[in-house]
């Protein structure tokens, strides 16, 4: 999920026009707002009074953007319509620029204007995902006005603190950042005196719940009432302030809300959080995307991003809550695995870019390296200083840039003066280059000598280009003990031999066990899964042409929408059109009737699953072919091309199936039944054999082969500070 999304990571900070002081100081330093606004739902329309006051040494003369239509007037500056724009980009076609010159000795004017603002909702076509956006809407189901709306002033680049007093229609509540000094229902107040990158105002008719923990304030605003709902939320608030509090430092903020939205969003805002319906409700997000909106209020919207150098907060934040709470549960490997996975399936050389130049999610593969790979090098970095220095260092980057803006090369400042280490080589290397290492080990040898064994291993790095320095993690299972051998490497060069001294005899060596290093997964390591189709470059989609009509046109409008995904050439063809699986790129099978159903029924009894003409046996159920909507994926020919199957009773289903399924990305199996598609069972065909993993070649020749030793339990970030 976005933080500060609705187009906000597109706001270049460095350039602000008034520079913004540190936080606690008394002489004004940013432009200030204060608004009053009334909102007219049913109209689509609001009418606003702005006095707005800029800084003693602020230019007479700047530009703001309004959504046009406003008719912005002024009794005390000369306001005039403007064609430029000085941001120098293409002005959204929804804005107007408008040229202010205040009058000599004077630094504020107030401006009045109204108008219609309203966008429905509409899907972004580079996202496969379900989630709508929209600018910015006023409409009897609610209003969603964001910095990008235009619903206020913005000037050029402003950071600015605000008060917002809002007139609702009766029964509504209105949500912005910061802190509310009225807390009735009309004339509700809000204001923020920090620096802001924007003013967001939310409204509808909610149902409000509250509870008040040491000073921060926690609310939840629902559409329909639900007390046990609420509490829930309002628990978890408590708990992950609490646990981020100690891990990074104080919460900025007043107060968090959780606001419920009038169509399906994930997004993170200073203060609250706006989620969908239908997201709200599903049992596992409080434990999993909710406390990584909360988090975001320490990175993205505590400390700012300069996006001109890359967005470093959806990384860290996905380490802190995702990651760490995955790690929590002993899952971090497994974690961290879906993650290099999702990178190795969605990402080939030509469509992979450095991370300094990342600044929003808007496809799988923006989110593979946005997400992923900076979220790996926080996890390297942890490892290399260990977790007390790297804790110090998040605090130290909190205090040091709370309320300002802070880059890669921030991070590698804080970092490096809090470990003492010189750390430009790691952030030139994983955040200022694209691409992974991809490494094989070529050979394990074991020799006697007098103080136990030497371990001889060598390890090359495949991938094109120069190597990478990698801090290699080793485990080596010994003969006649249960836990493996665990330590780290420096290896430097594209051809390295290891050198590991031993007390007892070595059987069996794995290169990165637990997934601690970001590198493009040999396809060995990596179970079949959806990813791999949906990540194809070239795909194939096969219909059925026997199919009843009402499945047949359903799987061919699914398989036209796909086949507008940009960054993928997809052909479709009809079953009778082709005799057999391809043997390059990947393929849908779409349908029980398809015509190559059997020889993807054969591919599929490798995983230990099996199919009939009545229904399909995997995981650990049985469904039948006139109940359940099936998608499995796998591996086929001698080329291992990536290949899936769906398949539904019902017309119906199938919309929902194709909506549902890129959610499913990491997975080779799922099933669903009913109306809304609930899912039954969802998991990977498990991998038997890493090609990571090596039998160590003994001095008579011969090998044993072993499982691997067990890995010692590691605690996790959280645990460890509060273990302190």
């Amino acid at each position: 999920m976005e933080s500060q999304n609705l187009r906000l990571a597109a706001i270049m900070l460095a350039g602000c026009l008034f520079a913004c002081a540190a936080a606690g100081s008394r002489a004004q330093t940013v432009p200030q707002h204060r608004l009053s606004v009334a909102l007219h739902p049913e109209q689509h329309r609001l009418s606003v009074r702005d006095l707005v006051t800029l800084p003693p040494d602020g230019p007479r003369t700047f530009y703001f953007s309004l959504h046009r239509d406003m008719n912005p007037v002024s009794p005390d500056a000369e306001i005039k319509a403007a064609d430029i724009n000085t941001a120098g980009e293409a002005p959204e076609s929804w804005l107007q620029q408008y040229r202010v010159t205040l009058p000599q000795g004077r630094n504020s004017f107030t401006l009045t204007y109204g108008g219609e603002i309203f966008h429905p909702p509409q899907q972004d076509k580079r996202e496969t995902r379900t989630f709508e956006s929209s600018p910015g809407i006023i409409a009897p189901q609610g209003a969603v006005l964001t910095g990008d709306s235009g619903w206020y002033p913005r000037l050029d680049g402003e950071m600015t603190t605000f008060s917002l007093e809002i007139d609702l229609p009766q029964g509504w509540h209105a949500i912005s950042q910061g802190k509310r000094t009225s807390p009735g229902i009309a004339g509700t107040v809000w204001q923020e005196s920090q620096p802001q990158n924007g003013i967001f105002l939310i409204a509808a008719p909610f149902t409000e719940y509250a509870h008040n923990d040491a000073g921060i304030e926690s609310l939840v605003y629902l559409r329909n009432g639900d007390a046990v709902l609420a509490q829930r939320y309002l628990d978890a608030t408590a708990r992950y302030l609490a646990m981020y509090q100690q891990l990074i430092g104080p919460y900025p903020y007043a107060k968090f809300a959780l606001v419920e939205n009038f169509w399906e969003t994930g997004y993170g805002m200073p203060s609250f959080t706006l989620l969908g319906s239908q997201v709200i409700h599903l049992p596992f997000i409080v434990d999993t995307s909710y406390p990584h909106e909360i988090l975001h209020n320490w990175w993205g919207n505590g400390v700012y991003v300069d996006y001109a150098g890359g967005n470093w907060s959806e990384g860290l934040t996905a380490y802190l809550a995702d990651h760490l709470l995955q790690e929590q549960k002993g899952n971090g490997a497994e974690y961290r695995r879906s993650m290099l996975q999702k990178y190795t399936d969605f990402v080939s050389a030509g469509r992979d870019f450095p991370l300094t130049a990342f600044r929003s999610r808007h496809s799988e593969q923006s989110e593979a390296v946005g997400y992923g790979k900076s979220m790996m090098l926080f996890h390297m970095l942890r490892r290399q200083l260990g977790d007390g220095t790297f804790t110090l260092a998040l605090q130290n980057l909190y205090r040091d840039y709370r309320f300002k803006t802070a880059g890669y090369s921030n991070l590698e400042q804080v970092f490096a003066r809090t470990s003492g280490i010189d750390l430009k080589p790691y952030f030139a290397q994983w955040a200022q280059q694209s691409g992974a290492p991809q490494l094989r080990p070529v050979s394990a040898a074991a020799r006697r000598n007098t103080t136990g064994y030497e371990l001889t291993v060598v390890v090359e790095q495949t991938q094109p280009g120069p190597a990478y320095m990698l801090d290699l993690p080793v485990a080596v299972t010994l003969a006649g003990q249960d836990a493996a051998y665990s330590t780290v490497i420096a290896v430097k060069d594209k051809h390295s031999e290891l050198h590991v001294q031993l007390a007892a005899q070595p059987l069996r060596v794995d290169i990165d066990p637990e997934f601690d290093l970001f590198r493009r997964l040999d396809r060995a390591e990596i179970p079949p899964a959806f990813s791999q189709i949906f990540g194809a470059e070239k795909l194939l989609i096969v219909l059925p042409r026997k199919a009843p009509e009402a499945l047949r046109a359903q799987y061919l409008a699914i398989a036209q929408a796909w086949q507008q995904q940009p960054s993928r050439v997809t052909t479709i063809k009809w079953d009778d059109e082709i005799e057999r699986l391809p043997d390059d790129g990947a393929v849908w099978l779409f349908g029980w009737e398809n015509g190559l159903r059997g020889e993807f029924r054969a591919a599929l009894e490798t995983n230990g699953a099996a199919m009939s003409d009545s229904g399909a046996r995997f995981g650990d159920g049985e469904y039948a072919r006139s109940l359940h909507a099936l998608a499995l994926a796998l591996t086929a020919h001698m080329n291992q091309i990536p290949a899936a199957w769906l398949a539904a009773p019902d017309a119906a289903m199938l919309p929902v199936l194709a909506r549902k399924l890129p959610h499913y990305a990491k997975y080779s199996y799922a099933a669903f039944n009913g109306a809304e598609l609930t899912n039954l069972t969802k998991g990977t065909w498990p991998v038997t054999r890493s090609p990571l993993g090596l039998a160590v070649k003994q001095e008579d020749g011969g090998t044993v082969a072993v499982p691997r030793g067990k890995l010692a339990p590691r605690a996790s970030l959280a645990d460890r500070v509060r273990d302190r």
